[in-house]
């Protein structure tokens, strides 16, 4: 074998870029650069960092309308008025779309924009018909919908309202002034809303098609809540389910309705 100067020193060059690639490739390409490299944070972590630090973002989100919530509500029990500070958009998209074309644009169907078009013309009279009910500490100053009833209050059988019928898609208005603590849906009473209104009073509208109120919102008598539907497995077709309760207890709302208890009263006595 011969050995030259040159050969020994092409053999260690080629020796160390080895070593060197190994020794790369170990650490660049293993778990052990997070041991080896100072500092270095591996993108796992990255991205749990990062996902910790929206899920935090959104909980103080959360826990401040939570408050603002809760604070509402403690006011309204105490009876006191909940001053209004959410500001609504001046211009509504809908009124910016003057074309079937447009209304697509905006992804408005013809039926959303109708609807919302007799929203808003039962909200301009809900006001002045509130104002004329009566606000004792059991009356309901103002009806949740116009229509006939097909099923009476009877605690006995577990039915703590009365059923009104009306043709689907009638708009149900809230009775009082007072919070929303629940818009959801439920297996039994389909879409549900609940108020609490002052004075230890609550209000509850079951078997809706869809709402139009979620948790947290302020309202006031006559505002449109939900649209009238038959959902959940207790409704046997489209009318909306009401309760009336006063201080933790059911109480028969048709005596509490000016419109339907001279006719209740009357049936009592015959």
């Amino acid at each position: 074998m011969t050995v030259t100067r040159w050969g020994v020193a092409s053999t260690v060059v080629t020796l160390i870029l080895l070593i060197g690639g190994i020794t790369y490739a170990v650490i660049g390409w293993t778990p052990l650069k997070e041991r080896v490299i100072p500092g270095y944070v591996s993108e796992d972590s990255r991205q749990s960092a990062i996902l910790a630090e929206i899920k935090a973002d959104s909980a103080l989100l959360a826990l401040n309308v939570q408050e603002q919530y809760l604070s509402a509500l403690r006011t309204l029990l105490r009876g006191e008025i909940v001053p209004d500070d959410i500001t609504t958009e001046a211009l509504d998209s809908a009124s910016l779309a003057n074309s079937e074309g447009e209304l697509e644009a905006w992804g408005i169907t013809e039926e959303e924009l109708a609807l919302r078009e007799r929203v808003e013309e039962e909200d301009q009279f809900s006001l002045q018909r509130a104002q004329s009910g009566s606000r004792s500490s059991k009356s309901i100053p103002f009806p949740p919908l116009q229509g006939e009833i097909s099923s009476k209050y009877d605690p006995s059988i577990g039915h703590f309202g009365v059923d009104f019928v009306a043709p689907i898609g009638s708009i149900i208005h809230a009775v009082d002034d007072g919070v929303i603590t629940l818009a959801s849906y439920t297996s039994d009473g389909g879409y549900v809303v609940s108020i609490q209104h002052f004075g230890s009073r609550q209000s509850i509208y079951k078997h809706n098609q869809s709402l139009l109120v979620e948790v947290g919102d302020r309202i006031q008598a006559g505002d449109p809540i939900a649209i009238l539907g038959g959902t959940g497995t207790h409704s046997t077709g489209p009318h909306s389910h009401f309760e009336w309760w006063v201080e933790g207890q059911p109480l028969d709302p048709v005596l509490w309705l000016p419109a339907y208890a001279p006719a209740a009263k009357a049936e009592g006595e015959d």
